[in-house]
């Protein structure tokens, strides 16, 4: 075949396919459909809009508010009915569980979220040593503060009535109160408020907030002072270390050295015992110990430990409706439901 046939027909092909267009109902002068793109670019907006930046990653605050100012007067309640297991339920259901479902709701990883990670070396040691100096320097500030409130308003509030509980439910409530307890509002107050604090204030006002609301939560007008200032320690020790397992030990053992002490006086003493002049002496000499012992701990704390992280450094993206969370409403629910049906034992004061 010569060139030129060849040439004529492929013009010839040419002209017959706009009749067989025709004939299959398309009109032969529309440009041809083109697939869509299977594999679309996922940066294409991105680079239409250099300027779009991703959402980041946080954690909200005004929900584990609401939580905790709704959830914890139900708690309270439990207590009333039956004081061991309502204040498991409180601790359980109103500061951990709503900071791991809020965490894994924002569509984190709670663990991350929390501040649950390994904390760095002498971290745990140091932290020990800070708890217990900041356990007299508390208990010293508490007897002041005391000191100049009505007489009767110490005794009304005495959470050491609490200890006086008969057969197994004193136990129970000594493990509740020097291990449940710490963990689980370490893991609220410092592992979720401090960190979703963090991310719009400075650390120095995010720690002081999240104190004062550790505080109120406590609704103990005579140890407001030293809840306040015990949540100001476990807040730094949180913060300057990126892991809230620290504070959740210096909180323990806190927690076992109030609640030892007043299992050996039989009964917490109420703090206007020792109400006079020379008491008051006393208190403060204890109090300037305290602090001067409790100092070179937080200094070699300081240096020892990494530079602060900042509040967003190990925020991971998790699931977005993770199913555990309902599971666990459920039990919490159903816990409740049970505590209700319970008979309020003779005599019993609820706790604080």
């Amino acid at each position: 075949m010569e060139p030129g046939d060849r040439d004529g027909g492929e013009e010839g092909a040419g002209d017959r396919r706009p009749g067989r267009d025709r004939a299959a109902g398309r009109d032969p002068d529309r440009e041809p459909d083109r697939d869509p793109d299977p594999d679309p670019d996922p940066d294409r907006d991105r680079d239409r809009d250099p300027d779009r930046v991703p959402r980041p990653l946080r954690l909200p605050t005004a929900p584990m508010l609401v939580a905790l100012v709704g959830l914890f007067p139900v708690g309270l309640a439990a207590q009333a009915i039956s004081p061991v297991a309502g204040l498991v339920w409180t601790q359980l259901f109103a500061f951990l569980l709503p900071a791991a479902a809020l965490a894994a709701r924002a569509g984190l990883r709670p663990a991350a979220a929390l501040r649950l990670g390994r904390p760095p070396p002498g971290a745990l040691g140091l932290a020990a040593l800070a708890g217990g100096a900041a356990f007299l320097a508390g208990g010293s500030l508490m007897t002041l503060w005391a000191w100049l409130l009505p007489p009767g308003l110490a005794r009304t509030l005495d959470v050491g009535q609490l200890l006086s509980r008969p057969g197994w439910e004193l136990p129970a409530v000594v493990a509740a109160a020097a291990l449940l307890a710490p963990l689980c509002e370490e893991v609220a107050f410092r592992g979720y408020l401090l960190t979703a604090l963090s991310q719009r204030l400075r650390p120095a006002a995010a720690v002081a907030l999240s104190a004062a609301l550790f505080g109120a939560m406590h609704l103990d007008l005579v140890r407001l002072p030293a809840v306040v200032f015990l949540g100001v320690l476990y807040g730094w020790l949180t913060w300057r270390s990126g892991s809230v397992w620290p504070a959740v030990l210096a909180h323990a053992v806190n927690n076992a050295a109030a609640t030892a002490l007043a299992l050996r006086a039989g009964a917490a003493r109420a703090p206007e015992a020792t109400g006079s002049p020379a008491g008051a002496l006393a208190s403060l000499l204890v109090l300037a110990a305290a602090l001067s012992a409790l100092a070179p701990v937080l200094r070699a704390y300081h240096r020892t430990m990494p530079p602060a992280p900042s509040a967003t450094a190990a925020l991971a993206a998790g699931e977005n409706r993770p199913g555990w969370v309902t599971w666990a409403m459920a039990a919490g629910a159903a816990a409740l439901l049970l505590i209700a049906l319970l008979q309020p034992s003779s005599g019993s004061v609820p706790p604080r």
